[in-house]
């Protein structure tokens, strides 16, 4: 399970964290076009930006919004209706009311994520309602920190993947399941403000559409769980949420693709048991888990115990391991070499394999130090795979704590963040579980949001923080797992568990609907009935399979029978005593030979030293025609002489179950030609694979120094291919910027032309060496310029005014440094001309130049 979901914010401004990297710039306009100015909202942008370049984000923004826009500072406190963008080479933080800014140093690892560390910043403060926007991007950064977002109850908007211009940031975030809706860009603000306002989505639904009960009854039945036991606004807030995420506005609509995909239900089914977990989350709380626990663990047992970890609701198994990792550094520390057993369990499977399979990304990484991820991981391509060695350590199993019995012997569980979304009654349940599982002096570890509630009697509290605790229960076990109420309404048949280890319920005859709480009760009275017949009429036996796997038990059956340990097999040979292995294992091969009748044998059965049991082992197929597929062990306990109770003749004797040495001695024989038959043939199977095996190893040989080449040279292009990946998202948005700002410029030009046509003025821009940089339209038009004159000497080309030289007038008017004017006809119309020195600075330098007006509204009127 995942981590905590508070039910709701502390209360003060709204805060809209906006992720935007490569094509960014349109969707943030668009945003800034529909979003409110007044409504006491404050908006962050967290953009890719060039360390060495200055972003013109602001002046761009604030041709879309009346808003200041600042750039965000350390220390800086957020206002309301205000747009504040990160600087380059920075990572933005909130912490408090407070931006902390921090400068990313520079050897640090590339790409930089500073959309994930401001998202996470918010997760985990209450301070400010808050939501984030993910918007077009390439890469995944944002992903993370909107799964972040997510699982602290915030809510996370994306924009449409086909809207995107670059979709891999929106498409990251979707590939997770961290989106709450997938909008375009122009509907955000709006999804934004009915999410502030707490404004519900309209259904225009008919009275008799399947609502939320009827998709999680749905669940239950395909999955076998008791969502009864979630809190329900929880479960009904992440089935609409999946429900929006599919584009599905009506749930008739969702309810009906559900029943049709089971892809879809496996998601939303996944979706509900919100498996969020990674290594070191909270680092702190690993050191106090270490401290208070795993290193007294290790000093005070033997070095020849075996000890037990059970990590309930382990997801994807990161924490699992993280502890496996803890455990190992604190016995290598100690100089011990204890052997340790981790079971890790949930109830999704897809999740269970993957933690079983222990590849992981190298994002998923980041937080295991450097010495620990070279000691315990290897790297395989862009991936890591946990150390064999360290896997082995570890169990995997599907497991449901609300219904499926605890592990026992239990050194120490570690269960965070599942109890918070259980009601109080299943909180109950579980930790009284925990409870009967645990040694005494064992250990508890729950969520920091998490309480023992009715059982704080029970633990003595070793850390407050992080809820560590240690079992000081003086109640028995028995007691304790009989004390917690009505157990969940379904009864699980695990899909792990053979098919020879369900027990069916008969079916019942068809009667008048009832409600769900009344044929409960019925069913369970019923099956209370059969348990008590079973137990009074039932003769004491055991029932197996053909293969020796054990499917109950009766009467005194269940002395000869230890199931202590969960982890053992229901086999024959696991759980029944060993005395009892001879005789069962030759009625069964009797049985599979097609000997029919009934197998009896006496056998002597050591129960504890001294105490011996003399047992009369009765066996018979349950099926007489055909294949059999189960076989009862009856077991009836007899005198001394062998005789059965009651028979005062002593015409009962049994026969001793080594009469039938002579039986297994054949069938021994027929092993042992089998066995020597197999071997003739694998001995010449090997030495063609030995012949075989010599090739490869060369070619093997050869291969792996070809595949360690390879291996660095992909290394380095790896390490490459990041950095030009970062690289190109700054400069996409750099170009972005440019070829606004370029449109900007063209339109200003434009509107320049205007206004000098309107004024019926001409214009000649001249540098220092009368050499002519810009002239106006009209100027082009009357005097016949054309582009290719930009930059040549007005000496060469320009207007010829009979009336003036217009190169000596504008060398008079630079060595002057005075304004100058000359008029006179010119083609029959009055021109005037006025000349202007002016002064510049570029890039530091002084630029002196000439700018020519021209006058004369008959001669621009054409």
């Amino acid at each position: 399970m995942g981590e905590s979901e508070p039910s709701g914010e502390t209360g003060g401004m709204p805060l809209v964290a906006i992720g935007a990297s490569a094509g960014g710039l349109d969707p943030l306009e668009t945003f800034f076009d529909f979003a409110p100015r007044n409504e006491g909202w404050c908006y962050v942008v967290i953009q890719h930006l060039s360390p060495d370049y200055r972003s013109m984000m602001d002046e761009l923004l604030a041709r879309r919004s009346s808003m200041p826009i600042l750039h965000v500072d350390d220390g800086m406190i957020p206002e309301p209706n205000t747009i504040y963008l990160n600087r380059p080479n920075v990572q933005v933080e909130l912490v408090g009311r407070k931006f902390k800014v921090t400068r990313f140093e520079p050897d640090a690892a590339l790409p930089h994520l500073p959309i994930d560390a401001f998202l996470k910043s918010l997760s985990q403060n209450s301070v400010v309602q808050s939501c984030a926007v993910i918007l077009s991007g390439s890469g995944s950064d944002g992903t993370r920190g909107a799964q972040a977002m997510r699982t602290a109850g915030r809510s996370v908007f994306v924009q449409s993947p086909q809207e995107a211009a670059f979709a891999s940031m929106p498409r990251s975030a979707l590939t997770v399941g961290a989106a709450d809706r997938v909008l375009s860009v122009a509907d955000i603000p709006t999804a934004v403000r009915e999410m502030l306002s707490g404004i519900k989505h309209e259904r225009a639904e008919d009275e008799s559409a399947p609502d939320v009960q009827a998709v999680v009854s749905l669940l239950q039945r395909h999955h076998q769980v008791d969502f009864s036991a979630y809190k329900s606004p929880n479960v009904h807030r992440r089935i609409e949420r999946r429900q929006h995420l599919r584009g599905i506005s009506r749930m008739a609509e969702y309810f009906e693709l559900l029943e049709q995909s089971p892809t879809a239900l496996e998601e939303l089914y996944h979706d509900l048991l919100i498996g969020v977990t990674e290594f070191y989350r909270d680092r702190d709380s690993f050191r106090k888990l270490r401290e208070h626990v795993l290193e007294p663990l290790v000093a005070r047992t033997r070095e020849d115990s075996s000890l037990r970890i059970w990590v309930p609701g382990c997801a994807s198994g990161e924490e699992a391991y993280t502890i496996a990792i803890e455990l190992s550094e604190v016995l290598r520390e100690a100089g011990i070499d204890r052997k340790f057993r981790i079971i890790a369990t949930d109830l999704h499977r897809g999740s269970i394999e993957r933690a079983s399979m222990g590849i992981y990304s190298a994002q998923s990484m980041e937080k295991i130090d450097p010495v620990l991820r070279d000691r315990y991981f290897n790297k395989v391509d862009d991936h890591y795979v946990i150390d064999p060695v360290l896997r082995q350590k570890l169990i995997f199993s599907i497991h449901d704590v609300l219904s499926d019995p605890p592990f026992l012997q239990i050194d120490l569980i570690t269960c965070r963040n599942l109890l918070i979304y259980l009601n109080e009654e299943a909180q109950i349940r579980v930790i009284s579980m925990f409870l009967f599982g645990l040694r005494q002096n064992g250990f508890l570890m729950l969520g920091p949001s998490e309480s023992l509630g009715r059982f704080v009697s029970d633990f003595e509290q070793l850390n407050g923080r992080w809820r560590i605790y240690r079992n000081t229960s003086k109640r028995s076990s028995h007691d304790r797992f009989l004390s917690v109420g009505a157990r969940p309404k379904f009864t699980r048949n695990d899909l792990d568990m053979p098919d020879s280890r369900r027990l069916a319920v008969p079916a019942m005859r068809p009667s008048i609907p009832r409600p769900h709480q009344a044929l409960h009760a019925d069913r369970e009275r019923l099956v209370r009935t059969y348990d008590s017949l079973l137990k009074r009429y039932a003769p004491s036996s055991i029932i197996i399979t053909a293969e020796g796997g054990v499917l109950a038990w009766f009467g005194i059956a269940a002395t000869y029978i230890d199931t202590l340990n969960n982890l053992a097999d229901w086999t024959v040979e696991e759980i029944v005593h060993p005395d009892l292995h001879f005789v069962i294992n030759v009625g069964i091969e009797r049985l599979r030979k097609g000997e029919e009748g009934e197998y009896l044998r006496q056998v002597q059965v050591n129960v504890v030293e001294g105490e011996t049991h003399n047992l009369a082992v009765k066996m018979e197929a349950l099926q007489s025609k055909g294949q059999f597929h189960c076989i009862l062990v009856g077991l009836t306990r007899v005198e001394a002489d062998g005789s059965l109770p009651g028979d005062e003749t002593g015409t009962g004797t049994l026969p001793l179950a080594v009469d039938d040495e002579t039986m297994l001695s054949r069938r021994i024989q027929e092993l042992e030609r089998d066995l020597r038959l197999t071997e003739e043939t694998l001995q010449h199977v090997t030495e063609r694979l030995e012949a075989s095996g010599e090739e490869l190893q060369a070619s093997n040989e050869e291969l792996q120094a070809s595949n360690e080449e390879l291996q660095a040279s992909n290394e380095e292009l790896q390490s490459s291919n990041e950095e030009l990946h970062a690289v190109n998202e700054e400069l996409v948005s750099v170009s972005a910027e440019h070829e606004r700002k370029i449109e900007m410029l063209s339109e200003l030009s434009r509107d320049m032309e205007l206004v000098l046509g309107f004024m019926k003025l001409g214009v000649i821009v001249l540098d220092e060496g009368l050499r002519i940089r810009r002239f106006s339209r009209l100027i082009g038009e009357v005097f016949h310029m054309e582009e290719h004159d930009v930059d040549r000497s007005l000496g060469v080309v320009g207007p010829r005014p009979g009336f003036v030289d217009l190169a000596e007038l504008a060398r008079e008017v630079l060595d002057s440094d005075r304004y100058v004017s000359r008029s006179g006809d010119y083609e029959g119309a009055r021109l005037e001309i006025r000349c202007f020195p002016f002064d510049r600075m570029l890039d530091g330098r002084q630029l002196r130049g000439v700018l020519l007006i021209f006058t004369g509204d008959e001669l621009f009127a054409a």
